[in-house]
């Protein structure tokens, strides 16, 4: 190890989205910071040398509060977690093994010891296990005890992520995850018992995609079990909310509004749980917030150009910097993580031409973005993953039903077809983007009857083994998607398209980097030596990642500009009197929406909330009046001490009204 010797005026961390200095007590000492290497697997089956990364890790972390951020922290979980990946065979005995064997260097390499796994990191995956790994390491008058989940390469556990339930087991928490946290609280409990744990524990926990909706959950039940004065440990080791450390990275939703038994999720009580987001990330959009999912605690956001147009480059410079340190030496896929175009089918391929135009182009993946691009919706500016994602999720939700009918009609399904594809001994090969079109084309087929074409393209892209399953999952989810098609083909489209891009949201590695570039460590360490030019900036988070929506409807050729508090202009949309409307102009930061229709035009508008909006708008029309909705897309959740759910959804809409001629108005668009 390498150590680095710090004073407190040294430890800079990133609190509420800025940088900012760490309160500490003037008594506390500055602890050394010592610096590591680790090993983790890489993410696709075709690399086979695994990556090594850095990792920094002191006692200083846990001489705070655990309710306040610590980036150096949330780096160090993130290493963590990624360490617990698995690779990609042989598959054999000796490989069952040593599932562990990177998370067992980790925690070695920053001086831990006592590392124990339980039996389900020993053998092959199942629908319903759960692979954790914990370690110690005794400082003074406390013991930090660190626990995290397998987050990768768990193969047939992917089934059990589908496995929401009708929460009548779960306290209403996904069924799922609820199980495997549940699992994870036992685990605990046992190793401190029998590592001879005594007196003040430190809980240091984290977990990555289905890991970390497990720890999300197990840290909201430890949070609420403290707040009754109920035991965590059967010895009598001791600890206490501000002593348990909780850092999930991307997430999936697995608590729930509707819980009886704890408190609302975004509770105060459970300030100690931070859940880094990136909201170009699907993933953590999942289980659906429309059936009251949500995650304990506080999430913090990954910046993005859509939220921050004016120092995203600079985010981003920093973040890619940082990628390529990590990557060394490794042919990885060229980043194109935030790359996102709204495109859209010809209207010759709409209905059943549709299926002919899939069947006869199986592109590669390269191949099909850059069919999207040159298909642009150009109806639609500067759309990103994040607002199509959340659009489709609630068309398709709508369709879907209710979470009873999700469980009634799909999960079963759904669970199935992910077991057998999820299965290392005879995992299914064919790539991504071909997969995809011939479940698309399936679907199609099924939707307009033609049975006996879904089944052949079923067998040819996914094997007979499969089929069956397949099929009764195809028949069911026929008809909704088929509505969601006709209501948002062209989010469909666009996000099928741009699926091997968006879906870099979600690798470790890339993960890792952006913890990476808000942590001064992993920023100073590449600045060193470099001249000022070729020198990176320290980044950092955003508390939420919510935006406005605006729509304007009731009227005939209008001309419309927005404009935000500070006077600059983000949209300019140009009315004609003898013809439809035109997008003139659409800055960063801003998305908009114009369709047209034969009687009227319609408008929908996104952006960041928190700001001031002036709205100029002027029309052509002869009515007395158009409106304007416009609201938060977000949901605000509580749970009061009765009991009783009150909710608050985004639905709640606020009106303006304009007159026919040149007007303005201002609204706000806040939390």
């Amino acid at each position: 190890m390498k150590t680095i010797q710090l004073s407190l005026l040294s430890l800079g961390l990133c609190l509420s989205g800025c940088t900012s200095p760490l309160s500490v007590n003037a008594a506390s000492p500055a602890y050394p910071i010592e610096k590591s290497q680790f090993h983790y697997a890489p993410v696709a089956p075709e690399k086979t040398a695994s990556f090594v990364g850095d990792v920094y890790f002191s006692r200083n972390y846990f001489e705070h509060p655990s309710t306040e951020y610590d980036p150096h922290l949330a780096s160090a979980s993130s290493c963590m977690v990624i360490s617990s990946f698995t690779d990609f065979g042989p598959f054999d005995e000796d490989w069952y093994l040593n599932q562990s064997k990177f998370v067992k260097e980790y925690f070695e390499a920053i001086g831990f010891t006592g590392f124990t796994i339980n039996e389900d990191y020993q053998k092959s995956a199942t629908f319903d296990s759960i692979g954790l790994a914990a370690a110690k390491h005794e400082f003074g008058d406390y013991t930090v005890v660190a626990i995290t989940p397998r987050s990768g390469g768990y193969f047939r556990e992917w089934g059990n992520n589908m496995h929401l339930g009708d929460g009548s087991k779960s306290d209403m928490m996904h069924e799922g995850w609820y199980n495997a946290a549940n699992k994870l609280l036992t685990f605990l409990d046992g190793y401190v018992s029998e590592q001879n744990i005594q007196g003040k524990v430190k809980l240091w926990m984290t977990g990555f995609s289905r890991g970390g909706a497990t720890t999300n959950i197990a840290a909201g039940l430890i949070d609420n079990k403290l707040s009754k004065g109920e035991k965590i440990f059967s010895n009598g080791a001791q600890t206490s909310r501000e002593d348990v450390y909780a850092y999930t990275f991307e997430a999936p939703q697995g608590a729930n509004v509707n819980s009886k038994n704890v408190k609302a999720p975004k509770d105060a009580l459970y300030d100690n749980i931070f859940n880094i987001v990136n909201p170009l990330d699907i993933v953590p959009k999942l289980a659906m917030k429309q059936y009251g999912f949500t995650r304990f605690g506080r999430d913090k956001y990954v910046r993005t150009a859509f939220y921050d147009p004016r120092g995203y480059d600079e985010y981003a410079r920093t973040y890619r910097a940082l990628l390529d340190i990590i990557n060394q030496n490794q042919d990885v896929t060229v980043n194109h993580c935030d790359e996102f175009t709204m495109g859209g089918f010809d209207v010759k391929y709409l209905g059943g031409d549709l299926i002919t135009f899939i069947a006869g182009n199986i592109f590669s993946d390269k191949e099909l973005v850059d069919y999207v691009k040159k298909n642009k919706d150009k109806t639609k500016a500067n759309y990103d993953a994040n607002i199509a994602a959340s659009i489709l999720i609630e068309e398709l939700v709508k369709n879907i039903g209710d979470r009873s009918h999700y469980v009634a009609s799909y999960q079963t399904s759904l669970e199935s077809v992910m077991l057998l594809i999820q299965n290392e001994a005879n995992p299914v090969s064919m790539p991504f983007s071909k997969l995809a079109k011939t479940f698309f084309t399936a679907l199609i087929s099924k939707a307009l009857g033609n049975d006996s074409k879904a089944k052949s393209k079923i067998a040819e892209g996914w094997g007979q083994d499969i089929g069956e399953e397949l099929d009764r999952l195809v028949s069911a989810l026929a008809s909704p998607l088929l509505d969601v098609y006709w209501e948002r083909p062209n989010e469909l489209f666009s996000l099928a398209g741009y699926a091997p891009y968006i879906l870099q949201n979600h690798y470790p590695d890339f993960v890792f980097a952006h913890l990476a570039s808000q942590d001064s460590y992993y920023v100073d360490a590449y600045n060193e030596g470099k001249d000022a030019a070729d020198q990176i900036v320290l980044g950092s988070f955003m508390d939420n990642a919510d935006y406005g929506r605006m729509k304007f409807f009731g009227y005939n050729d209008i001309g419309l500009r927005l404009d935000s508090q500070k006077g600059n202009r983000v949209i300019n949309i140009e009315g004609h009197y003898a013809g439809k409307s035109d997008i003139l102009d659409c800055k960063k930061g801003y998305a908009a929406a114009y369709y047209s229709y034969a009687t009227e035009e319609k408008m929908e508008l996104f952006m960041p909330v928190g700001c001031t909006y002036n709205i100029s708008m002027k029309s052509y029309s002869k009515k007395p009046y158009h409106r304007c909705e416009y609201w938060a897309y977000y949901e605000y959740f509580s749970l009061d001490n009765s009991g009783k759910v009150q909710v608050e959804k985004d639905h709640k809409k606020e009106s303006v009204c304009f007159a026919s001629d040149r007007h303005k108005r201002d609204v706000v668009i806040s939390r």
